[in-house]
């Protein structure tokens, strides 16, 4: 190593002095040109130069010198360390090592998830950290300044698709969100279509109003009020923030075509770290970050136990159906209890149209088997409301004397209908080929046996189910969909 530096010195001086000596060659000889440039004459040919200006020559004269004087002062060659003692380390910017890792670490350690967040926005490095984290990763579609444009939602305003919390806004970073709504050019008609873009471009301009059409087909994703649901993303239509246009065209051609956002997982590409500090900057830009912090679950502790938000396909799920698997949207089933494999052929048949409903199809549309596997897992596995034994009053012939327990608990053969419970249980609990009717919302219970009716509801074998609710009165549908829902 030090022959090479010694060998690399001797070469730069030799063509150092190999360099002045050519300057000052030409210098010389130029200078015998005479007041044509002529130099030399041979031959009837004369070769013309002219002299370098001599204020080229002084400059080179000086970074010649100038040179020098670096070699000496500095090191240059070989071991020469310079006159001056300099190294590296004299230039270098050298400031207090900050391990960001660590603050955010101090933050987690031990605390509720609230103070987690709320020492973090007191961290100014973890939110610097979580700007250029933006700046890198989220800017191109929310804008440098996260004020969205247009089908890119504005993360400034207080109007989230998804919810505010620190939570929701760490499992979108996390999980990614792709959110669907369904085209329903096919399924209503163009009367139709006209009724609700009037209507929805009207809600924001008024009073709310209730609309028939509205509440049969948007109510269970956008609320019964229009104000949207953040488990699946679905926008509040009462105010004035519209993602993809607020004319009428732009309406209407939502309701006619549907819409499909992805928005990317960051899980594979941050750390757990670097998503808690944009959690944290992302929260800075509100007015007040402790009003989003003051939305998440009290006292859970999730990120102290480093716990992983619920995979993507599930986070969507329970935004209807909840995380318990209760309900947590009127008119959603509740998926508690029941079997993995209803589940995971119910989800099919949404997939196959063979079970009719636009909102589910969309949802289902783009699930892997190995997603609806999981979804199944998930929802058979939580616990559902334990059932108390019934005991129906009999008459002396053992007849149930009410007519609803008795087409649930006996059927009724003069009309060859039988049981409920012959198919889903004696206390209607459900087995992995018949749901759990126990509990379920009237209204939902109601609309499905409509379904079966009509058609809208197929893919049981046998076509069972629609033969059984077609020998049913609209009265016996509603008696038994009330019923069904008390027992507990």
């Amino acid at each position: 190593m030090e022959s090479t530096k010694i060998l690399s010195s001797v070469l730069s001086i030799i063509f150092f002095f190999i360099m002045v000596a050519v300057i000052y060659s030409q210098f010389k000889k130029n200078k015998t040109a005479d007041s044509n440039k002529t130099i030399e004459h041979f031959d009837g040919i004369d070769e013309k130069d002219a002299p370098i200006p001599k204020v080229f020559f002084a400059a080179y004269l000086i970074a010649f010198i100038g040179a020098i004087v670096y070699v000496l002062l500095y090191p240059s060659l070989a071991s020469w360390k310079g006159f001056v003692g300099w190294t590296q380390a004299d230039d270098a910017y050298v400031a207090k090592s900050v391990d960001i890792n660590n603050d955010i670490n101090g933050a987690i350690n031990a605390h509720t998830d609230e103070e987690t967040f709320t020492l973090l926005q007191k961290e100014p490095l973890v939110i610097q950290e979580g700007k250029a984290i933006f700046g890198d990763n989220c800017s191109a579609c929310h804008g440098l300044d996260a004020t969205g444009q247009h089908n890119y939602p504005n993360l400034v305003d207080k109007d989230w698709l998804y919810g505010g919390s620190p939570q929701d806004i760490y499992t979108t970073i996390y999980n990614g969100r792709h959110g669907k709504m369904p085209a329903w050019k096919e399924v209503l008609n163009g009367d139709d279509i006209d009724e609700l873009t009037q209507y929805v471009s009207q809600l924001n301009k008024g009073p709310f109003e209730s609309n028939d059409l509205f509440d049969a087909n948007c109510s269970s994703c956008h609320g019964k009020d229009a104000q949207g649901t953040h488990g699946i993303g679905a926008p509040n239509l009462t105010n004035n923030i519209w993602l993809h246009g607020s004319t009428k065209d732009d309406i209407k051609r939502v309701i006619e075509n549907g819409m499909s956002n992805t928005m990317p997982a960051f899980s594979e590409r941050l750390t757990r770290n670097q998503m808690l500090s944009l959690t944290s900057y992302i929260l800075s830009l509100q007015n007040e970050p402790q009003e989003n912090i003051g939305l998440m679950q009290a006292k859970t502790y999730i990120f102290s136990r480093n716990e992983k938000p619920l995979p993507a396909v599930l986070a969507t799920c329970v935004g209807c159906h909840g995380a318990d698997g209760l309900g947590g949207v009127p008119g959603t089933p509740k998926l508690a209890g029941l079997k993995e494999a209803y589940i995971y052929n119910q989800l099919n048949l949404f997939v196959s149209g063979l079970r009719q409903n636009t909102t589910m199809q969309g949802m289902t549309a783009n699930l892997s088997v190995e997603d609806k596997l999981l979804a199944a897992s998930y929802f058979s596995s939580l616990d559902s409301p334990d059932i108390s034994e019934i005991f129906p009053d009999k008459s002396a012939e053992g007849l149930i004397k009410d007519p609803t327990e008795r087409l649930i608990f006996q059927g009724d053969w003069q009309r060859a209908l039988p049981a409920c419970a012959t198919c889903h249980g004696q206390k209607t609990e459900g087995n992995p080929s018949f749901p759990r009717l126990a509990g379920q919302s009237s209204d939902y219970l109601e609309k499905q046996l409509f379904d079966w009716r009509t058609g809208v509801r197929s893919g049981d074998q046998g076509q069972m189910m629609q033969n059984v609710v077609r020998k049913l009165t609209d009265d016996e549908i509603k008696s038994l969909s009330k019923y069904l829902s008390k027992i507990k």
